[in-house]
């Protein structure tokens, strides 16, 4: 058993006595360990983890978000009477923190957590991995829908901003223009059409950004809506709990919901090359709208309501301008498995967005709809 662990479980209010650390490889940014203890006949389990300093620079400011939405999610989970569904609950450290400091052989500091592992789930890396794929997109829709509703009326000045202009689309777009300036490389040319085109749709897929704390009110974001953020019930399917709540911080429900479609609805991963594969699936996109509606439907803006789908768009949008960037500047920032890979998810990307396009008009007649729906039910 790991000696540095287990000293630092030490530090920790874990009941009863530490049987077994295995490490959970699932998240890309921060180190996970599972944890059991026994305590008599009770065994307790935990999950631990190494916060990554290099992407979230201010942990206390993160740890102070989580805490207080997860206070927030439980007293209202508390008064609803609601047993089905859970939030991540913080275990502090025997000087009551949130988080333990820990000074390696280097003099680095290093910063761990814990939280109670939350048993009987699964999570979904793709809606295609389940039986039922459109049922699975309804239930993603519905769990982030509620999340927000819960949290609905959550002072949200109270929260910081853990990446400063995360969903910035109009800074995302000078960063693309910055790099064809900067001529790292010279892959820019290698786009000439498609820059212009990008170029062309910029007022549109700042209208979000342009809107945000005006017609567009500023709400409590995840800013990760990944499908595999979503703990599903084993037994029932039932969404259970959102997790990875690093990037929780204040920005618009349209990020999270065009995000959550777009990674989610889609048909391809997004480094997938075969034109023919890249397309938005309608039938995921609608389940997974219905769900969401049906949670957040009634307290969402008319501005909201107006650009639901051309969210999924403006995401689109965003991502396929950063993987271009991150092209033209050398790749400096996503991981690249070989050399044209950000070249091949920007191709990606904006054939996706292509294809959302010829479909908005659908996607907003089914919102209107659905809405509709919901107010009759």
């Amino acid at each position: 058993m790991n000696e540095k662990l287990k000293k630092i479980t030490k530090q920790f209010n874990f009941q009863g006595e530490l049987k077994n650390i295995e490490e959970n490889n699932q998240g890309n940014i921060n180190k996970s360990y599972i944890l059991t203890f026994e305590d008599g006949k009770e065994i307790h389990k935990y999950l631990l983890q190494k916060i990554n300093a290099n992407v979230f620079q201010e942990p206390y400011l993160v740890m102070k978000n989580i805490e207080l939405v997860t206070e927030h999610i439980k007293k209202k989970l508390l008064k609803n009477k609601d047993t089905i569904h859970k939030t991540l609950n913080i275990i502090k450290t025997v000087n009551k923190e949130n988080l333990y400091t820990y000074i390696n052989f280097d003099g680095e500091k290093e910063y761990y957590r814990a939280f109670d592992y939350i048993d009987d789930c699964i999570s979904y890396d793709s809606l295609t991995d389940a039986k039922d794929p459109i049922t699975l997109a309804y239930e993603a829709g519905k769990s982030f829908g509620l999340w927000e509703k819960l949290l609905n009326d959550f002072p949200i000045i109270l929260l910081g901003e853990t990446i400063k202009d995360f969903h910035n689309t109009k800074k995302r777009f000078n960063d693309l223009l910055l790099s064809i300036e900067n001529k790292v490389t010279n892959r820019a040319f290698e786009f000439p059409d498609e820059i212009v085109d990008l170029i062309s749709r910029y007022k549109e897929c700042s209208l979000v950004i342009d809107s945000l704390g005006k017609t567009i009110p500023l709400r409590v974001t995840h800013n990760d809506t990944k499908l595999n953020n979503i703990l599903m019930d084993k037994k029932t399917g039932v969404g259970v709990a959102i997790i990875d709540l690093d990037t929780v911080m204040p920005g618009s429900s349209l990020f999270d919901l065009g995000d959550g479609i777009r990674s989610a609805c889609s048909n391809a991963f997004e480094d997938e090359t075969d034109k023919k594969k890249i397309f938005l699936n309608l039938d995921l996109t609608e389940s997974y709208l219905k769900g969401y509606l049906e949670e957040m439907g009634n307290y969402l803006t008319q501005d909201e309501i107006n650009y639901l789908g051309l969210s999924i768009k403006i995401l689109t949008y965003e991502l396929a301008l950063r993987f271009l960037t991150d092209y033209i500047n050398g790749d400096t920032y996503f991981k690249i498995k070989y050399e044209t890979h950000n070249k091949d998810r920007f191709k990606n990307q904006y054939l996706l967005l292509k294809d959302i396009e010829t479909k908005l008009e659908e996607i907003n007649d089914f919102v209107l709809k659905t809405l509709d729906d919901c107010k009759n039910s």
